[in-house]
């Protein structure tokens, strides 16, 4: 049989690459590992423990002082931390060593390993994603434990293609300052933190390839299309030379001047467009400002919920984060998202057969009225200090508008007592992000003020496919042509209701679909901010009929399932 020469992956972060394979070793040590301790060799294996634990809280602390300029690796460091210190955590390994006689590298490294099986086993992909923190606080430790044992590490050279199993946070970092071409993993998901951090750096990244590191071998040459999610182990001709015209790496710049404010995204025959920044933290509201986002179309909330170790970050937390953000946007309409958050991350000991069809997001938080109205007096108190939205996640119902409403209602009474009116009408709009909701559209417009679509959750449940599972990856198609129809129909009712409509989904940020989206009704971004630039391009690029003209051929394309087809056709559309 013919050798398999292509694999397909998650893409992380897009870019297409022609370079050299790096394999990535990772360090190994060296142990005597014992299960017959004295009483007093247990003591002095609990004592070494506790100076390993000791000394890695402090080497955590330091990196993220170092990483304060770059809010992603700072709150995965700082969350490492809140788990050094979990308390389950520790009894673990130190029941081991007294139960068990076990040294403290063995009975560590069983600990970990046990904690990183039961991650791995709970349905809700966020924390199985995140088992990478087990292992890489196991290393850590392990490494403080046993400092002279520790083999040398291979040194990467630059301009390369990573290739490896997975990589651990305290890795990626360190990798973040060599000068890679690509990466590519055979495990890993587009949430986790692999993705997150090539993102970071810029680096073309594919994760969820499997099998990779059994395919290639050091110094091969490969071709890494990670805006496809597609390695090429043995590219043609034709598909190099084309790579070598795409394999700059993107560097977040401005999508146009903003000395005098944010100027007008136009489309090629002068229809007016909107492009926005997604952000998980106010650390990123000075770039969306900088780069001229004409506002931020997406503020993931439930991210302050890895800033506070309380876990349940209070009104006046909240508050002052909200403030800060709408003031450094300057009058620029900022659309914050209410908690998006499940169940299972909130309540200890409760579970779920299926959370992603369970009691998260509105769902959750008409379940938890006292929560919820913290948030948003929250919200209301900072409206004073900027221009803001307020969005509802994971509505199917009119009735989950109609509650949310009456608990708005309630919180502007409360704070009223207090002596604060608020004065300013604050639009209140819904992600469209399941199929009911999508289709509920026509009876919900009356209670909205304007709806933005969730692509990333409403492809999955429209398709049955989980999205980061590379099992059925391959099925998480965003040009199916029932999820481009879907799509057309939103822009459709949104246009007729005269509604504003906006996608902050992961398609609003690939420049392979600005086009069509524009073709399919859409004038409103709201964009990752390192691609911000090339889909303000895109959008410039067009013009309406040609953009027109494009979605209804993808879409016939799309019926006749030819994919391949549809991206030629996009990538050669120009006018």
């Amino acid at each position: 049989m013919e050798e398999k020469t292509t694999f397909k992956g998650i893409s992380a972060y897009p870019g297409t690459v022609y370079g050299k394979v790096f394999r990535w070793k990772q360090s190994k040590r060296k142990r005597e590992d014992r299960t017959d301790l004295s009483p007093d060799e247990i003591k002095e294996e609990v004592e070494l423990l506790k100076k390993g634990l000791l000394k890695t809280e402090e080497d955590l602390a330091d990196l993220v002082q170092k990483s304060k300029s770059n809010r992603e690796l700072s709150e995965i460091l700082e969350s490492q931390i809140v788990f050094l210190n979990d308390p389950l955590f520790r009894a673990r390994v130190f029941e081991r060593i007294a139960q068990n006689n076990e040294s403290a590298g063995l009975a560590l490294e069983t600990a970990v390993s046990s904690l990183y099986d039961e991650f791995q086993s709970i349905p809700d992909e966020f924390f199985r994603e995140r088992a990478d923190h087990i292992l890489d606080i196991g290393k850590r430790i392990e490494s403080n434990l046993y400092p002279d044992k520790v083999a040398d590490q291979t040194k990467i050279p630059d301009d390369v293609i990573l290739i490896a199993k997975e990589i651990t946070p305290s890795e990626m970092i360190q990798l973040g300052k060599c000068k890679l071409r690509g990466i590519a993993t055979d495990f890993g998901g587009k949430t986790g933190h692999t993705a997150i951090i090539a993102r970071n750096y810029g680096i073309p990244t594919i994760v969820g390839l499997k099998n990779i590191t059994s395919h290639v071998e050091d110094d091969d040459y490969i071709l890494l299309d990670a805006t496809k999610g597609i390695l090429n182990r043995s590219p043609g001709l034709d598909e190099i030379k084309l790579a070598g015209i795409k394999s700059e790496i993107h560097k977040v710049q401005p999508i146009r001047e903003v000395s005098d404010g944010p100027k007008e995204i136009k489309t090629k025959d002068g229809k007016k467009f909107s492009l926005r920044a997604n952000i998980d933290s106010e650390d990123e509201v000075d770039l969306a400002f900088e780069q001229g986002a004409d506002g931020i179309g997406l503020v993931r909330t439930e991210i302050l919920f890895i800033r506070y170790v309380e876990f349940k970050p209070t009104e006046e937390e909240q508050f002052a984060v909200y403030k800060r953000i709408l003031l450094k946007m300057v009058g620029r309409p900022v659309t914050f998202r209410v908690w998006d958050i499940g169940a299972d991350k909130m309540e200890n000991g409760y579970e779920e057969e299926n959370p992603f069809l369970g009691n998260r997001g509105i769902r959750y938080l008409l379940r938890h009225p006292h929560f919820f109205k913290e948030q948003l007096k929250a919200l209301l108190r900072a409206s004073e200090f900027g221009t803001m939205r307020i969005m509802l996640p994971m509505i199917t119902t009119r009735s989950e508008i109609l509650q949310t409403k009456v608990l708005f209602a309630e919180c502007l009474e409360e704070l009223k007592q207090t002596g604060l009116v608020i004065t300013k009408k604050i639009p209140l709009g819904i992600m469209v992000e399941t199929p009911a909701c999508a289709l509920n559209l026509p009876f919900l417009g009356n209670h909205v003020d304007f709806y933005s679509v969730g692509t990333n959750d409403l492809l999955q449940y429209l398709l049955a496919v989980e999205r980061n599972n590379h099992l059925v990856g391959d099925l998480y198609n965003p040009w199916q042509v029932v999820f481009l129809l879907l799509l057309k129909n939103i822009a459709d009712v949104a246009n007729s209701q005269k509604k504003p409509i906006s996608i902050c989904g992961e398609i609003g940020s690939d420049p392979m679909f600005t086009a069509v989206l524009i073709g399919l009704g859409f004038r409103d971004l709201s964009s990752a901010l390192p691609l911000m630039r090339e889909v303000g391009e895109k959008v410039q690029e067009i013009s309406t009929w040609k953009a027109k003209l494009l979605a209804e051929q993808v879409i016939v394309l799309a019926g006749e399932e030819k994919f391949e087809e549809i991206e030629a056709l996009v990538l050669e559309t120009k006018g």
